[in-house]
């Protein structure tokens, strides 16, 4: 039996919508849903021995009445989202961070809201969700609470690296599955992009004016168009200041893609560009590692 897909919760808005997102992923690949709760440890300090509990087990009366609740309200959203999908919900005691970040070594996919019940005022995403962003070993999809998709497009932001397969790998098959179009946009740093302030001064050129740059963005988008004919296909290149530039994209954009990178001499990486995207999304962002 496959690996389920999995969902955080911890009853915030933004975790139930992130429990939706992945109930309808995990019913369009006919895969399973796991939702999970993280909860403190019992016990007298971090040492304590983790235990894990499944609400359908006997023993689901001995789960405290929150973590009872914050389960059963995600799995009635998952049902709600995509009806007969096969799901479970399940309570580890532990410190979550850790914990979803160990899960990602076997998942094939993880959705998590934005930030969670334990928010900080103004603050736009959470430390759980960041430290998944850069630190996760599966495909993490990151949602905000007022996800809606409604747009049937799918936006994959490349800077031309080794590493952009990844990204346009699961773009494409996302965009399959979704049956949405696929907008590749091969965005390169503004040099003065610290002294623009509007949407439409840091966008300065769209479309080919870069022809070693859609050169290249074709050939990384060429095996992806082979493997995935039945998905329609765009082509850019922007010339801006790429967080902002994904940022504005997210508005009109069902999913945004990009990887997991430190950003070390480069433009799309989890410490800069990912950050201020997750910061300023209008819709969910999946972080590639």
């Amino acid at each position: 039996m496959s690996t389920p897909i999995v969902a955080a919760t911890d009853g915030s808005e933004e975790s139930l919508a992130a429990t939706q997102w992945a109930a309808v992923a995990a019913a369009r690949r006919g895969a399973r849903l796991c939702i999970v709760h993280v909860m403190d440890y019992p016990g007298p300090g971090p040492h304590a021995q983790p235990m894990r509990h499944e609400i359908s087990a006997p023993f689901r009366h001995g789960l405290p009445h929150h973590a009872r609740s914050v389960l059963a309200k995600a799995a009635r959203r998952a049902a709600g989202a995509a009806p007969g999908i096969d799901l479970r919900a399940v309570a580890v005691y532990g410190q979550p961070g850790q914990v979803l970040t160990a899960m990602t070594a076997r998942a094939p996919l993880l959705a998590i809201g934005t930030r969670g019940a334990g928010r900080i005022p103004g603050q736009r995403l959470g430390s759980v969700a960041r430290l998944l962003a850069g630190q996760a070993r599966c495909p993490v999809v990151l949602v905000t609470a007022d996800t809606t998709p409604a747009f049937d497009e799918i936006v994959v932001g490349t800077d031309g690296s080794e590493h952009a397969a990844a990204a346009l790998e699961f773009g494409f098959g996302e965009a399959e599955l979704c049956d949405a179009r696929l907008s590749a946009l091969y965005i390169w740093a503004h040099p003065h992009a610290a002294e623009l302030e509007s949407n439409h001064d840091w966008m300065l050129s769209v479309g080919p004016a870069n022809p070693r740059a859609a050169a290249r963005l074709a050939r990384e988008v060429a095996p992806w168009r082979r493997k995935h004919p039945g998905v329609l296909v765009t082509e850019d290149t922007v010339h801006g200041e790429p967080g902002r530039v994904l940022t504005f994209a997210s508005g009109h954009a069902d999913l945004i893609v990009v990887e997991e990178r430190d950003g070390a001499g480069s433009a799309l990486g989890i410490g800069s560009i990912a950050r201020e995207l997750l910061q300023h999304t209008h819709c969910p962002v999946a972080v590639i590692p």
